[in-house]
């Protein structure tokens, strides 16, 4: 039997529902119209944004071993200063302890008397003081009075009448002589914190200064 080639073909076979032509479009190689694209294997991992950890309890647990360490030498301090007396039980400070070391600068009040009285006699009156250097004030009150004031044995260094209510000052060194000529007349005697007041009997009157050896 002679086959004639040419009259065989592809036919659509009868029996088949349907036939679906797949359409070819886009670039060569990709199967699918819509595929995503993929990516070639190069074995290397994409690089992800590094992320900086929370402090960990490890942390936290040396901040309270510092702070414990803290507590512990400011509780040796205060033992060591209740020890020592600085700070007393009850947490005050011992003002005794910190000014043990300070000395009193004031000047100190002698308990000797700056004036002690050696002799009298009608219209005088000898006096001893205990310092060489004094200062000597002569007060008026009501009346007038002539006063001399200076050291024993020379020129007075004040000489004159005083108005009432008026008072002279002189400095004086070693032995002195005060007169004065009225009544209701005062002598002071001053050194530093020390005063000692004379109030004469009688008018006139002379008093006699001499040091104590």
């Amino acid at each position: 039997m002679d086959v004639q080639a040419d009259e065989t073909g592809f036919r659509p076979d009868p029996s088949a529902t349907a036939v679906v032509e797949r359409p070819v479009t886009g670039s060569q190689g990709q199967l699918f119209e819509d595929a995503h694209p993929t990516y070639a294997d190069t074995d290397k991992i994409p690089a992800v944004g590094r992320r900086v950890a929370a402090p960990g309890p490890a942390r936290w647990l040396r901040v309270l071993v510092v702070l414990v360490a803290l507590v512990v030498v400011a509780a040796g301090a205060a033992l060591a200063l209740v020890k020592a007396g600085v700070i007393d039980k009850s947490g005050n400070a011992n003002p005794g302890a910190t000014q043990a070391t300070k000395h009193d600068t004031s000047p100190g009040t002698s308990t000797v008397p700056l004036v002690t009285p050696v002799s009298s006699g009608s219209g005088t009156g000898t006096y001893r003081i205990d310092i060489a250097a004094y200062t000597v004030t002569v007060t008026t009150s009501t009346g007038r009075s002539w006063v001399s004031i200076g050291a024993a044995g020379k020129s007075p260094s004040f000489a004159g009448v005083l108005n009432p209510d008026s008072s002279q000052k002189e400095i004086l060194l070693g032995p002195s002589q005060v007169d004065i000529g009225a009544g209701g007349t005062k002598v002071i005697v001053t050194s530093g914190k020390r005063t000692f007041a004379l109030t004469p009997v009688l008018a006139p009157f002379s008093y006699q200064f001499i040091i104590k050896s």
